[in-house]
């Protein structure tokens, strides 16, 4: 386990729902309604997407769902796993220290936007909010003449309001920096040393194939699969990319990304250093050229190190649970919070430019039986005014209940 954060207790209660905690209660309205009590504990749950195991009767990912507490009403979403098991999720608010109990109503839902992908050309994927822009993976098949705006699939985001991207394609500073994107610049296999951060020797990753997608009022979600390809253009690895989005009722965006690199040619190592390897997100070219309103924001024991300078040193940023990074686009201002999952491999390098990339990196070594997974969340607001105890209750409600 990579941080010692204090577990938030949760506990489901329902007739036809999987309690999480021992001693749950159940309790079945006159109407035939489900009763599901979600407990928060010192942080709270501030606008959380949660997940209840699901073992009632047989339902599918299109059933409708509504989800009452008092007068609000809220959308749930069925996921079916790959094991057969169901899961509930909708978005709750509970203050620190409380419990609410949740009304579940199976064959209704309110009249809310819902997530759908499209595919605008043969080279992105865009996932749309009732159609305002919420990602865009981008995916061009690979060029060996044109490896400048081909050389890897990245996932672009939108400001919340979907009136602009906030991430950078090819071209400007580092024109290899783009969106949310993995890589290593020092990857050895079989004695052979790999760049797939740069890829300017011919290694590269490349976009395979869509492998599942989910859409409904709560979240939108991908899998795609990417080889990891060497210089002849043969695959060493393959990534399964899951990206989940769910748009916050308050405003926001959450973005789940969660990446499993697995080896198709023995034993691997992934290296490098913290400034060119690892789950990177990048801003838009305008924040390299108006770096001026930049800053970063991390946790207590690391939140008096410089902001200002944009190549400070970062050597002592290590397992940090969290950073966000605050910057400005065209008059518009935004926080982008960086959640690293405590189920990470400890050892995180945390590195931070203000020119507009940040992200940590792990070095691991995998093979055929030893993959490697890493989680991630993206917390993107219109604001500057988040603070640190905003971004820290974000994280624990991270921590705690999004462990699928």
């Amino acid at each position: 386990m990579k941080h010692a954060y204090q577990k938030l207790l949760i506990s489901v209660t329902a007739l036809l729902i999987t309690a999480f905690a021992a001693g749950c209660a159940a309790r079945m309205h006159a109407d035939g309604n489900t009763a599901v009590t979600v407990s928060a504990g010192e942080h709270g749950l501030v606008a959380t997407p949660v997940a209840v195991p699901w073992e009632g009767p047989e339902i599918s990912e299109d059933t409708t769902v509504a989800v009452r507490y008092g007068n609000q009403v809220r959308p749930g979403q069925v996921e079916l796993a790959g094991d057969g098991s169901a899961y509930l999720w909708f978005v709750a608010d509970i203050p620190a220290g409380e419990s609410r109990t949740f009304e579940v109503t199976v064959g209704e839902s309110p009249a809310v936007p819902v997530f759908g992908w499209e595919e605008p050309d043969g080279d992105s994927t865009a996932l749309r909010l009732n159609g305002t822009p919420v990602l865009r993976y981008v995916h061009p098949e690979f060029d060996p003449e044109d490896v400048e705006n081909t050389m890897k699939p990245f996932h672009h985001v939108y400001a919340p309001d979907g009136s602009r991207l906030i991430t950078k394609g090819p071209g400007g500073r580092y024109s290899h920096h783009r969106g949310i994107y993995l890589g290593y610049n020092r990857i050895i296999v079989d004695g052979e040393s790999y760049d797939i951060w740069h890829a300017r020797n011919g290694e590269h990753s490349e976009h395979r194939e869509v492998e599942q997608t989910r859409t409904g009022p709560v979240f939108g979600e991908h899998s795609v699969k990417i080889s990891w390809n060497d210089r002849a253009g043969e695959p060493f690895a393959e990534e399964t990319r899951r990206v989940r989005a769910f748009r916050l009722p308050g405003g926001g965006t959450l973005i789940d990304v969660r990446s499993t690199l697995e080896s198709v040619a023995g034993h691997i190592e992934l290296g490098g250093d913290l400034h060119h390897a690892g789950l990177q997100f990048r801003a838009a070219q305008y924040v390299a050229d108006n770096p001026e309103t930049s800053r970063f924001l991390r946790p207590e024991p690391w939140a008096g190190h410089p902001a200002d300078e944009e190549h400070q040193d970062t050597e002592n940023y290590v397992d940090l649970p969290w950073n966000a990074f605050q910057f400005r686009i065209e008059g518009s201002d935004y926080t982008v919070g960086y959640f690293s999952h405590p189920d990470n491999p400890a050892g995180a390098q945390m590195s931070e430019r203000l020119y507009g990339r940040f992200g940590e990196f792990i070095p691991h070594e995998i093979d055929e039986e030893r993959p490697q997974t890493l989680n991630y969340r993206f917390w993107v607001t219109e604001s500057h005014a988040v603070t640190r105890e905003e971004l820290e209750a974000m994280y624990a409600a991270y921590a705690d209940h999004a462990g699928r």
